[in-house]
């Protein structure tokens, strides 16, 4: 007798005992399954306490350098100086310096500052605390030096006046002017540009952003203006004296998809000096004209509120970009007599209400429907209303004889211009690109033109075929048309035979081209060139036809560290027909303006060793232009006007030690230029024009520069 269990049946499970027993995994997979994408999308934060970013690590401390030394020049003049400030031989002070410091808070600070011991000193100063603000406050002078061996007889006067000298004999032409060489005096025809600029931003939140600038500029000094008396012309040393007060201000708010700017601009033009009076040298053509009247730049302002921004579309990465602005500008200025002659009743009182409306309105689009295709899209629109009263004003010729009835001239408008392109990668060293643009101003009643319209279009290849190497080639052609000339809006004394360049009806063909080769890692050259075809098929007078062609090259040769060179080299020609007549004869005539450009340069660096360092430039540069009329089968050819330039640079930087260095510069600067109508032209040359006797630009400066820098 045996003890055995009893065997047990082998049955399956029911459904509900399966549900029951599989549940809780089933679940388990189920929420993980939903989970995936939920943790794709929105995967846990790393911890990045340990990372560290050498890239992006932000200074803190503090840090600085000062440069001081000296500059010499010899054989400098107002030509030479003419923007830098160093216009006469002797020595000037090298003075500047930059720095920064930030703090492990946030706030940090900056300064620059740049030729301290010229009038083209610059100085910037900006602090502030990130996240927060920032504030900078910057000043930039601004010479210009013209002429320095310019002389006239005229002396300025109490007011805003020019004076002959007593004893001033009259004549005819300015050699019978008797006492003119004994009165002339040297004026320098020059003027001075300061400005200073306040700018700040206020982060009120991650997304708030308050924005504005002021800033005031000043111009004072000597320009030159031409006057006449009918035949008889006088070039005057005119006074400058002018500030211009601007204003920008506004609120950004800024998201992850979206922008928002409000802003608004004004600006207040002020000249102190309204007209000038003036002495007339010649005898008068008519009794008691002894004195001529310029009008100067009149009072205006600029104020104009804007909107602007863009938002991200969810569809095909696309991107609209938004502006709308309106504004006005106003003029001011009180009317100048329109004679001297206490006889002439001609009298004008008052001031022209110069009123103008400006709106402008800006959408673009760009989007990505496939990974190779790129399109964009730009609509404007900008509107001139021209609220000025029209204005019937008697008017005087050179201030001698009577001369009609002039009306003032109209100034609206409302253009639109419409841009698009499309960009497709064909293949990965393929890529085309097509687009044009499409622009049609309609002009208020009153002016020369009711209508004008431009087409444009143009299409673009670059290739690629291997990495080293790159070519793009784009070309196009434009049609401008413009509706029927209305010769009765020309302003007085206008030929009504000629169409003006800007709106004149036109035909333009263009091509570029553009080559790069990264030879190999030491290498690297590129090329490129261009050429344009104007043709003005409707102005049967003025300009009938242009042309324009361009290249230039640059190979650069870079070893090592130690040294690299590079050698660049362009060509530029310019060529315009014109057609005229000559009354009462009508015998026509043509002239045609040539003009070629050259340059060259070649340069490079060397470091020796740790302590020295040397850069060397050189630039030569040569302009000629060749003017020719060609009237009854006979060609007179004009002299020919030309520039040369030649700029050697050379500098020497010398490390003392870590904190001192010592740094040396020699520049020698040839300038060489040939002007026909100011060569020999002095006051008493031609009859009819009493000239500042302003010569063509010539010098040679050979300058020093030894200066020390130290880093705190």
């Amino acid at each position: 007798m045996s003890l055995r269990r009893p065997a047990q049946r082998l049955t399956r499970p029911s459904r509900a005992a399966h549900r029951k027993r599989y549940a809780p995994m089933i679940g388990l997979a189920v929420a993980a399954a939903l989970a995936a994408p939920l943790a794709r999308a929105n995967p846990p934060r790393p911890d990045t306490s340990a990372w560290k970013c050498r890239l992006c690590v932000f200074y803190t401390g503090a840090k600085a350098k000062v440069e001081a030394g000296a500059i010499y020049a010899d054989g400098a003049d107002f030509a030479s100086g003419r923007y830098s400030g160093i216009d006469h031989n002797g020595a000037y002070l090298q003075a500047g310096g930059k720095g920064r410091w930030r703090t492990r808070e946030g706030a940090y600070g900056s300064f620059e500052a740049d030729h301290l011991g010229l009038p083209s000193r610059h100085v910037a100063v900006m602090a502030g605390q990130e996240g927060r603000y920032r504030v900078q406050v910057t000043y930039q002078g601004q010479p210009f030096r013209q002429y320095e061996d310019t002389e006239t007889p005229y002396r300025s006067a109490a007011g805003e006046a020019l004076v002959l000298p007593g004893g001033w004999v009259t004549a005819n032409s300015t050699q019978g002017m008797t006492t003119l060489r004994s009165s002339l005096e040297s004026v320098r025809i020059e003027s001075d540009r300061r400005t200073v600029t306040l700018s700040g931003n206020y982060f009120t939140s991650s997304v708030w952003t308050l924005f504005g600038t002021l800033s005031h500029s000043e111009r004072t000094g000597t320009g030159a203006a031409g006057a006449g008396f009918l035949t008889e012309a006088v070039q005057l040393p005119e006074p400058i004296d002018y500030a211009t007060n601007d204003v920008h201000a506004g609120a950004l708010w800024a998201d992850a998809g979206a922008s928002v700017r409000i802003a608004y601009e004004g600006s207040w033009f002020d000249d102190k000096i309204d007209q000038l009076l003036f002495q007339n040298p010649y005898q008068p053509l008519v009794p008691g004209s002894t004195s001529g009247l310029l009008s100067l730049a009149p009072d205006n302002n600029l104020q104009q509120a804007s909107v602007s921004g863009e938002v991200t579309l969810p569809l095909w990465s696309g991107v609209l970009t938004y502006l709308a602005s309106v504004g006005r500008l106003a003029e001011t200025g009180p009317f100048v007599p329109g004679s001297t002659l206490t006889s002439d009743p001609v009298s004008l009182s008052g001031s022209l209400p110069g009123d103008i409306g400006l709106t402008h309105y800006a959408l673009a689009l760009a989007l990505r429907p496939a990974a190779r295709l790129d399109l964009r899209g730009r609509a404007t629109y900008d509107g001139h209303d021209d609220h000025v009263a029209v204005l019937a004003i008697p008017y005087i010729v050179t201030d001698t004889l009577p001369g009609g009835i002039a009306v003032t001239p109209r100034y609206g408008e409302d253009r639109v211009r419409l841009t698009g392109s499309a960009d497709y990668r064909l293949l990965r060293w393929v890529r085309f690109g097509v687009g044009g643009n499409y622009g049609h101003t309609h002009y208020a009643p009153g002016q020369v033109l009711t209508s004008m319209s431009e087409l444009r279009a143009w299409g673009e290849a670059t290739v690629t075929p291997i990495a080293a190497v790159s070519v793009t080639v784009k070309g196009g052609s434009s049609r401008r048309d413009a509706s029927r000339f209305n010769a009765a809006a020309l302003p007085p004394g206008e030929n009504p035979l000629l169409l003006a360049f800007d709106y004149a009806p036109r035909d333009r063909e263009f091509l570029r081209v553009r080559g790069t080769w990264a030879i190999d890692a030491r290498f690297a050259w590129s090329l490129q060139g261009s050429a344009a075809t104007d043709a003005y098929r409707r102005s049967q007078f003025g300009l009938s036809d242009g042309r324009q062609r361009e290249l230039s090259s640059t190979l650069t040769f870079s070893p090592g560290k130690p040294w690299s060179v590079y050698l660049e080299g362009s060509y530029e020609h310019l060529e315009a027909s014109q057609y005229g007549l000559q009354l009462p004869a009508s015998v026509a005539w043509q002239e045609r303006d040539a003009e070629y450009f050259w340059s060259a340069g070649t340069g490079g660096t060397w470091t020796l060793s740790a302590r020295w360092h040397f850069k060397a430039d050189y630039i030569h540069a040569r302009s000629r232009s060749d003017t020719g009329v060609q009237s009854v089968g006979l060609l007179q050819a004009f002299p020919q006007d030309g520039t040369t330039l030649d700029t050697v640079k050379v500098d020497a930087d010398y490390r003392c030690s870590p904190a001192l260095s010592l740094r040396m510069r020699y520049q020698r600067d040839h300038f060489g230029s040939s002007d026909w109508a100011l060569q020999s032209v002095y006051p008493d040359t031609i009859p009819m024009l009493l000239a500042l006797g302003a010569q063509p630009y010539r010098y040679t400066v050979d300058s020093v520069a030894l200066s020390f820098i130290y880093r705190l």
